[in-house]
C-alpha cells in the first residue's frame, strides 16, 4: 500500500502543478485562473508534503490529506461553476479527480497506519529493547 500511496501522491502533486499553469495555456476567465493558481498551489504543497513523508517511511499528515482532498474537490467543480468550456472543463475534471484520489490515498494510508504502524512483532520487540 505504501508504494501505491507514493505513486498516487506523486501523480497528484504533478497534476496539481500542471493545473496551476493550465490557465496560461488555455484561455480562461480571471476568477478561474485565480482559483487554479491558489487552490492548485495549496493542493500541490499539501499532497507533496504527505508524499514526501510517505516516501521517507513516515505516516502521511492527516491535515495535508484533508486539505489535498478538499483542494481536489474544489478543482473538480470550479470550472462547472466559474467558466465551463470544453477542453478546459475536461482537463480540469480529470485533473481534479487525480488530485482528489491522491488526497484520499494519503488519508487511507494514515488510517491504515502508514509505514510506522505496520511493524512486525520482531521489529516492535527490537525497538522496545533499544529504549
Amino acid at each position: 500500500m505504501v508504494n501505491t500511496t507514493k505513486w498516487a501522491g506523486l501523480a497528484a502533486t504533478l497534476v496539481a502543478i500542471v493545473i496551476v499553469f493550465l490557465p496560461s495555456v488555455l484561455s480562461t476567465s480571471h476568477p478561474q485562473a485565480l482559483t487554479n493558481l491558489l487552490v492548485g498551489e495549496i493542493g500541490a504543497i499539501a499532497i507533496g508534503h504527505s508524499t514526501y513523508r510517505v516516501a521517507s517511511g513516515k505516516q502521511a499528515s492527516p491535515l495535508a490529506a484533508v486539505i489535498g482532498t478538499l483542494c481536489g474537490l474544489l478543482l473538480t467543480v470550479s470550472p462547472i461553476f466559474l467558466y465551463p468550456f470544453d477542453p478546459f472543463l475536461s482537463v480540469m475534471l480529470f485533473g481534479g479527480l487525480v488530485v482528489t484520489v491522491g488526497g484520499v490515498a494519503m488519508g487511507v494510508d494514515r488510517i491504515r497506519g502508514g509505514a510506522e504502524g505496520r511493524q512486525t512483532g520482531a521489529q516492535r520487540i527490537a525497538s522496545r529493547a533499544g529504549d
